[in-house]
């Protein structure tokens, strides 16, 4: 779990990192790996579309609104920026379609979901796309999921789902996610007492559908919560009864909620939840182009969210919608795909074992 650090500390040190990049970059004809002329003269007039894998109004379309706002000035020719969202499977309909149909000449940009691995893992028919031949751009910031509940259960604390007597809470859950993915993991790796409910195409429908009353609850990232449902944890309305982290989260506003090596009765349960919950997601909500993209343009995009990622604009807007910002850029996104796909063959059988049963 990456360490998340005050938004105006990350601007400092993403303003000194860019800094000393335009120092090399005054250094160098050609910029850090590519022509501004060039690329400028390509982007100049265009419009950028960022393709966001969920519904409007959640956390994803949130954070792509925001960048969309402010990555303009930075990129070479200043093309305008619109968001699309494209919903569906816990973004594999966005994934496959910017893998096999997008544009490759850089003007789409597709924001997906990290856990989406976990699909092309397990050799899901429906992954049409190829996790390691993205070209990565970035990740406004690492998640951590939680799971809340309405009062209408009548539970309070995690213990009380657990065991043959264990309450029963119905959860919403977006196919090919982690709003998926943990309910399966804690119903069959934990033997928590839940029933899940699939669908949605995404964490605003969900909200909805705990609203009218067609389920009680789900495991959603602290990010996407804060901007969308922070009233309701703060006034109780919603309880959280665990969050899978290893550690707790830094500015989480409900104390004494369970880990995942809390609620984790062995190593292996703990592995189990770790990979098929918080690993992808240091990589959640992810911005990336097709493979085939020129390399020019990919890289002035990477240094071009770099740069956006340090305006103290962009700092300020994040910080009035609780929008956390802690990136990464770049190669260190797509080192850490890598290093998942290459989990090992044992750990990998024991949780496709664990999730293959998702949908019952």
């Amino acid at each position: 779990m990456r360490k998340r650090q005050p938004i105006f500390l990350l601007g400092l040190a993403f303003l000194t990192w860019v800094t000393s990049l335009s120092m090399s970059q005054a250094a160098a004809p050609t910029g850090s790996g590519y022509n501004e002329k060039t690329v400028a003269d390509f982007y100049r007039g265009k419009t950028l579309r960022i393709i966001v894998g969920f519904s409007a109004g959640g956390g994803y379309d949130q954070y792509s609104r925001l960048i969309a706002r402010h990555l303009s000035k930075y990129i070479p020719g200043n093309p305008g920026i619109i968001v699309d969202n494209m919903a569906g499977a816990g973004s594999i309909i966005a994934a496959n379609h910017m893998f096999n149909a997008a544009t490759k000449d850089g003007t789409v940009i597709g924001n997906i979901s990290g856990p989406i691995i976990l699909e092309q893992l397990f050799s899901n028919p429906a992954v049409q796309f190829d996790m390691a031949k993205f070209r990565y751009l970035a990740v406004p910031v690492s998640e951590s999921y939680v799971l809340v509940v309405t009062r209408k259960p009548g539970v309070t604390k995690f213990d009380e789902l657990l065991g043959p007597k264990g309450k029963q809470i119905v959860v919403g859950g977006i196919p090919g996610s982690t709003v998926e993915h943990a309910p399966v993991l804690a119903r069959d790796i934990l033997g928590a007492n839940l029933k899940l409910v699939l669908g949605y195409k995404g964490t605003a429908d969900v909200r909805l559908a705990i609203d009218s009353g067609e389920v009680e609850g789900f495991f959603n990232s602290y990010t996407s919560l804060k901007i969308t449902s922070y009233d309701k944890i703060k006034n109780g309305e919603w309880v959280m009864l665990a969050q899978l982290s290893e550690k707790p989260i830094k500015d989480l506003i409900v104390p004494n909620v369970p880990t995942i090596p809390m609620i984790a009765k062995t190593a292996e349960q703990r592995l189990l939840l770790k990979y098929g919950t918080s690993t992808p997601n240091d990589f959640g909500k992810v911005y990336v182009f097709p493979p085939g993209t020129p390399v020019d343009r990919a890289t002035a995009l990477e240094t071009a969210f770099a740069k956006a990622f340090a305006d103290k604009d962009l700092l300020a807007d994040a910080e009035k919608g609780k929008l956390e910002v802690d990136p990464m850029i770049g190669d260190e996104i797509h080192k850490l795909v890598v290093e998942f796909l290459g989990m090992s063959p044992d750990l990998k059988t024991k949780l496709q074992q664990a999730l293959k049963g998702g949908k019952k």
